[in-house]
């Protein structure tokens, strides 16, 4: 019995363990991201590109509050690069930037209070 309990107790604290290590790498690769987005304008759908292999790690690594939110980021940094130059294109993804806006407010609220990390806020 006492060997049960001690094995739960072990299960248990490493499953705490395994969660915090996840968000931490989480935080640390956030705060890497927050690095090389400060230049990033939402107006400006090609700049997503720049931070698109980024973004797609961390929608990997994103507790599941701001899964979703990173999703589309992805997704619209996705088609930014599949736009390019073509202004039609351009034209039709600039009307989502405003949910796209919305998004990454919600992941920059995530960062300061679960992570302490500061990213960049778009206007």
């Amino acid at each position: 019995m006492r060997t049960a309990v001690m094995t739960a107790a072990m299960i248990a604290t490493a499953a705490g363990l395994t969660a915090c290590t996840e968000e931490q790498a989480y935080c640390a690769d956030l705060a890497g991201y927050a690095a090389s987005a400060v230049n990033v304008d939402p107006q400006k759908p090609a700049d997503y590109v720049k931070i698109l292999a980024d973004a797609r790690k961390l929608q990997d690594s994103a507790p599941k509050e701001v899964r979703a939110d990173w999703a589309a980021i992805v997704t619209f940094a996705e088609k930014a690069q599949k736009a390019g130059t073509d202004r039609v294109q351009l034209a039709r993804l600039s009307k989502e930037t405003g949910a796209v806006t919305t998004a990454y407010r919600e992941i920059a609220t995530h960062a300061k209070d679960s992570c302490k990390v500061d990213v960049p806020t778009f206007n």
